[in-house]
């Protein structure tokens, strides 16, 4: 071959491999739309907060596996519910999440603030050596619900309701003294 040739050809194929890190790196970080839903197409979930966890849109709609809104009165755990994390460090959750402490004595804090519709992210940690199960009484939230053992800590994701103040409790019996709300503006 011709030293010219070969010299083209590494000029192609270098253009080709940075042409590509370009795409790769740009669909990575969602700056580069390929395809996209259109009309008729699946929705693609968007980022969780932690490792299993229901995705949120970047409109700010938590969804199922799926891509559809979740369903916040339907059984927790069921696919149209929002799901709760995998065992979670609190380091390394965002400040955005409300973090909950649960022992016998009670939930620390125990109230917090949102404004309805938005994302609300809870995790919460069993500080003692107890299981804990976080959950609304209200049925409208009745999807919503972590349960924690010892030491562990887990979150959830779910749009805030509309206003209106919301119980929450330990459903585990005997733990009678857990309880607290959520006040949505």
């Amino acid at each position: 071959m011709q030293k010219k040739t070969i010299i083209e050809i590494a000029v192609v194929v270098v253009a080709l491999a940075v042409m590509a890190g370009v795409v790769y790196v740009g669909v990575q970080k969602g700056g580069i739309r390929v395809g996209g839903p259109g009309e008729g197409e699946e929705k693609s979930p968007g980022e969780s907060v932690a490792p299993g966890t229901s995705p949120i849109s970047d409109r700010g709609e938590v969804l199922t596996a799926g891509g559809e809104p979740v369903d916040l009165g339907v059984t927790p755990g069921s696919p149209d519910a929002p799901q709760q994390s995998d065992p979670v460090s609190l380091g390394n959750l965002s400040g955005d999440v409300v973090k909950i402490s649960a022992s016998s004595v009670g939930f620390v804090p125990s109230e917090f603030e949102a404004k309805s519709g938005d994302a609300v992210t809870v995790a919460v940690t069993s500080t003692d050596s107890l299981t804990h199960l976080f959950k609304f009484s209200d049925p409208s939230l009745s999807a919503v619900a972590i349960g924690v053992g010892p030491g562990e800590t887990r979150a959830i994701s779910f749009n805030a309701p509309k206003s209106g103040e919301y119980a929450f409790l330990c459903d585990v019996p005997g733990h009678g003294s857990e309880v607290g709300k959520m006040v949505v503006k």
